[in-house]
């Protein structure tokens, strides 16, 4: 059943979104209700799934890091072997997404890595445990990510972004601040009294940390994971495929995407798409409305596209704890 949100809902989830850590108090002030009201409010959200969890955006390219992505068609697959896949990659300790898809690819990883050995080594390893169930694949490398607000929801316009990616890895962490992302990576609103308890430092240490990383680019934005399904919506990628670009093309066509409230990521890429767009819609006619207006501005510059239906995301943390190749870690 689709959950209705009410207008203060909104607000509430629009102040949420890319400022997770914000206090209930000041969300309170900016809506126009109780801090006990919001909370409340807050709750039920959670408990219908509208609101996923909390989770923090990290550039991990500052860290040396990049975003590798292994696309894949499964064949002889059922339900319990996909979910054995699902599982499996899950627990990896380097995979730090997984989505299921429905279209030309079946299901999408990205891992964590600073070398492509070490991609090449993990993508091997899938290899050799699922090779009989993968009809296809293609890796690519996701060079810059920008994460949108789900504008849809709140019939404001917002333009501010979380631009992952475009940078070499310059911002030096040591092992507390890694551990202070680590526990943010997984959850965002969680209080810096708690970090501080768990890591036996002063909450002092942690603002001011948490301030540093910031500052320096390391930790882009605090948002919430939004359960798009729940309030009718179903998400997907299309994956571009362009010509005659130019830089000052492409700048033109993304500032156009990024004026679209549907379209909540955009992703240039290295390997499969030179592009990639993440939609949120009502149904196939919102889809393909929005796919017309792309193509008729754009058309030239598209040489084709993919779009694939997302409807399980299993996993997101932009820090598993397994990243490796964290050399600017001081201990």
């Amino acid at each position: 059943m689709v959950v209705i949100l009410d207008a203060k809902d909104k607000k509430i989830l629009s102040e949420l979104d890319m400022d997770a850590r914000q206090p209930v108090s000041a969300i309170a002030k900016k809506v126009g209700l109780s801090k006990e009201v919001v909370n409340y409010r807050i709750k039920q959200l959670e408990k219908k799934k509208v609101i996923t969890g909390y989770y923090t955006v990290l550039n991990v390219t500052k860290l040396g890091l990049m975003f590798c992505r292994l696309f894949t068609r499964f064949q002889n697959v059922d339900l319990a072997k996909e979910k054995e896949i699902v599982a499996f990659a899950g627990k990896h300790p380097q995979i730090c997404w997984v989505v299921s898809t429905k279209g030309p690819w079946d299901m999408v990883f990205v891992v964590l890595v600073n070398k492509i050995s070490d991609f090449k080594r993990i993508s091997d390893n899938f290899s050799f445990k699922y090779s009989t169930y993968f009809q296809n694949r293609f890796v690519s490398i996701a060079t810059k990510i920008r994460h949108m607000k789900h504008n849809y929801l709140y019939g404001t316009k917002d333009d501010r972004e979380a631009v992952l990616g475009g940078d070499d890895g310059d911002v030096d962490i040591d092992e507390t601040d890694y551990k202070i992302l680590s526990i943010l990576a997984r959850d965002a609103r969680i209080s810096t009294l708690e970090i501080a308890r768990r890591l036996d430092i002063t909450p002092n240490t942690v603002k001011y940390r948490i301030k540093k990383m910031l500052d320096s680019g390391v930790i882009l934005c605090f948002r919430a994971g939004i359960g798009i399904k729940k309030i009718g919506y179903q998400r997907h990628k299309v994956i571009l495929t362009l010509q005659n670009m130019t830089e000052a093309k492409m700048m033109k066509m993304i500032e156009f995407l990024r004026q679209n409230p549907n379209i909540v990521y955009i992703t240039e890429a290295i390997g499969g798409g030179d592009m990639e767009l993440e939609i949120d819609v009502k149904g196939s006619n919102e889809l393909h409305e929005n796919m017309t207006r792309i193509r008729s501005e754009f058309g030239e510059l598209i040489k084709d596209y993919e779009i694939c239906m997302t409807y399980s995301e299993e996993q997101i943390n932009y820090l598993p704890c397994g990243t490796v190749g964290l050399e600017n870690i001081k201990t």
